[in-house]
């Protein structure tokens, strides 16, 4: 939350800017990352799925490890499955609106092994209501296999599959891809402190605005390079992008947040650290998983990629929609 009130200027401001980077910083992203497949030979799938998952990721790792350094790293792991739905439901979800080819073709078997895959291994070590190092250093060990598999698998597929293409040719994608990742890293910080300053103004509840502006703020990098996407007709990198941010969260962020913390409760019943544990297992990881299996059979099913996109929106909403009541109904006025 903003320390000192901030005035009307000062929000719209934010919101203008931040707004202004998001775009402009998607579109250097998924220009900088379309270019970079071609001129190494691999799918545009494969860049969604690791560079610009990453580069939309990375705000969360550096908020987690900041929260695991200083000693609050059970706000990591609600914050990360939240994301994860948030990816599906409002970023899968809204690309799909845009650009209905994204729901309209199936996952690969290879994206749907890795996406139920991380959150099986991070549920086989949560369900004690803990993540110890070595655990956390086993799910980072799972992430470089991961990213071992995409890369031996890449090259091959993607010369198969990228036909010659006739745009111009992009200049320094590398830096393009760099620019595009600090653009929407700064402009979705932007957006989050003044929309969170002017529903505080208009006196929306703390809680609420935690529920729904922050939780919505830590997907709209995601947003925006899935819309980039979307815009300039590259199902690859929204579909990437979204699947490769979820196991970038699942194993590398909480890796990294285990290490630095691990995330042991502590002896007694109220333990903050055992309730996000238990609430996850209660809550998150089934919403989750529930997220993943409607992106996984969407496409099997009869329908435009629009409506089918509207199905996962509309899910998202009813989800925060849920979380909010649920929250502010034994929540004091």
């Amino acid at each position: 939350m903003p320390e000192a009130p901030m005035s009307w200027t000062w929000i719209a401001v934010c919101l203008v800017v931040g707004f202004v980077l998001l775009a402009r910083g998607a579109d250097w992203l998924v220009d900088g990352g379309t270019a970079l497949a071609r001129r190494i030979g691999i799918s545009t799938l494969v860049v969604g799925l690791t560079v610009v998952a990453w580069g939309t990721s990375m705000p969360e790792l550096v908020v987690s490890s900041l929260a695991a350094w200083q000693g609050d790293a059970g706000i990591s792991i609600g914050n990360v499955l939240g994301s994860n739905i948030a990816n599906i439901g409002l970023v899968l979800g809204a690309s799909a609106v845009v650009l209905p080819g994204v729901l309209q073709q199936s996952m690969r078997p290879r994206e749907v092994f890795w996406l139920l895959a991380s959150l099986a291994v991070l549920w086989w070590f949560s369900r004690d209501a803990a993540l110890t190092r070595a655990e956390a250093f086993a799910l980072l060990g799972v992430f470089l296999a991961h990213n071992l598999h995409l890369w031996v698998t890449a090259r091959a597929a993607g010369r198969a599959a990228e036909e010659p293409s006739e745009a111009e040719p992009v200049r320094a994608p590398g830096l393009r891809v760099i620019a595009g990742i600090a653009a929407i890293s700064i402009g979705a910080y932007l957006v989050v402190r003044g929309a969170e300053a002017g529903a505080l103004h208009l006196g929306v509840n703390e809680l609420v605005v935690g529920l729904t502006v922050v939780a919505v703020g830590t997907s709209l990098p995601e947003l925006a390079a899935g819309l980039g996407g979307a815009f300039k007709g590259e199902t690859g990198i929204s579909l990437g992008n979204v699947v490769g941010s979820n196991v970038f969260n699942l194993l590398a962020v909480l890796g990294v947040v285990g290490v630095l913390q691990p995330l042991v409760p502590g002896d007694g019943p109220d333990d903050a650290l055992r309730g996000s544990f238990e609430s996850a297992l209660h809550i998150d990881f089934p919403m989750v998983l529930a997220f993943s299996v409607g992106a996984l059979v969407l496409p099997w099913l009869p329908g435009g990629g629009r409506l089918k996109g509207a199905v996962l929106l509309l899910g998202f909403a009813a989800y925060t929609a849920a979380r909010v009541i649920g929250a502010t109904s034994g929540a004091p006025s």
